[in-house]
């Protein structure tokens, strides 16, 4: 069965190729497993790939207890998608971290407050999405190892502020993320194709944090919406972060699923995390194996179907849709 790898994968994988560090080759090396699809023309390539990050995570382990340390921009991708959260100085990216997740980034009128790479985890209708404060962009300074973390993202929110010339902001953000290679996915590029890493953007507009400013934003969204999705929030008013979040789970491109055992009621606090366009065969690798292998039907309840109704394992399906395996 040939292997249908998406565009996803290459991309994965020369990011794979090009890692220097134990510790980056894990982190590229389990990006590149989650862009595999799951079906048996798939198993040997996931199977070799496996043992690899098996044992490029016993000899991390090891180099650990030699006294080693793993890099500070080395961060375990967690929950239904990975977003990078970057922009210039003081555009409110810590801000951000601590209002969506329970992160605690430090947060100053200050440039360059953030150093590091800090995580939180964003609740959004059961499921969980990893958010990524990054360190200040800059032209003449920055960390090779931050870009490595943004390319390994599924989606890139870039922050400016409304209050303080953000068309300048938004150009010299995407030109430095363009500088290390990283492209949204609608960007000409004039470089080699296989050298560039596409990412989802979406520019945030912070700070418009009273309706009278929304004329002002509504000047920079018609200099930007054509090619760009764009959102404006307040962060000290909580203006539009619920659209935000909302607009994060649209980006990523991602659906929950419910699983329902037969005579039982569906499992509505736990769905499982697909990308767009999964079908049963998919789902049921997700859930275990064995589901996959000895699947006979399944049932359904959701769009596009009558409730229970059986269906084979090339059914589509969506987000909320509740599955009902039978083997």
């Amino acid at each position: 069965m040939p292997a249908n790898l998406p565009p996803e994968y290459f991309s994965a994988e020369r990011l794979f190729k090009e890692a220097k560090s134990i510790e980056e080759k894990v982190q590229c090396l389990e990006d590149l497993i989650s862009t595999i699809p799951k079906h048996k023309g798939t198993d040997k390539l996931r199977a070799d790939y496996r043992r690899k990050l098996a044992k490029l995570k016993s000899t991390s382990q090891a180099a650990k207890k030699t006294g080693k340390h793993s890099s500070n921009f080395h961060i375990e991708k967690e929950g239904a998608g990975r977003v990078a959260v970057v922009g210039m100085p003081n555009t409110g990216k810590s801000s951000l971290i601590c209002k969506l997740t329970h992160a605690a980034p430090e947060v100053s009128d200050s440039p360059y407050t953030t150093w590091l790479p800090c995580p939180g985890m964003m609740n959004y209708e059961n499921i969980q999405i990893q958010l990524i404060d990054t360190p200040p962009l800059n032209k003449d300074y920055f960390e090779p190892e931050i870009f490595d973390l943004i390319k390994s993202s599924n989606l890139i929110l870039v922050l400016v502020d409304l209050q303080a010339d953000p068309i300048d902001q938004f150009q010299t953000s995407i030109e430095i993320l363009n500088g290390n290679r990283i492209y949204s996915p609608h960007q000409q590029n004039f470089e080699d194709e296989r050298k560039v890493f596409r990412v989802p953007f979406v520019i945030v507009v912070n700070k418009n944090d009273d309706t009278k400013l929304d004329e002002d934003f509504a000047v920079l969204d018609e200099f930007l919406h054509e090619e760009w999705e764009l959102i404006s929030i307040s962060i000290r008013n909580g203006r539009k972060l619920e659209e935000l979040a909302e607009l994060i789970f649209k980006q990523l491109k991602i659906i929950r699923v419910y699983s329902k055992p037969p005579h039982k009621e569906a499992e509505n606090s736990q769905p499982f995390v697909l990308n767009e366009g999964a079908t049963i065969d998919e789902f049921a690798m997700k859930v275990h194996k064995d589901f996959y292998d000895k699947l006979k039907t399944a049932r359904v309840w959701g769009k596009g179907v009558y409730d229970g109704q059986l269906v084979g394992r090339d059914h589509k399906i969506y987000d909320g849709d509740i599955v009902e395996l039978h083997i």
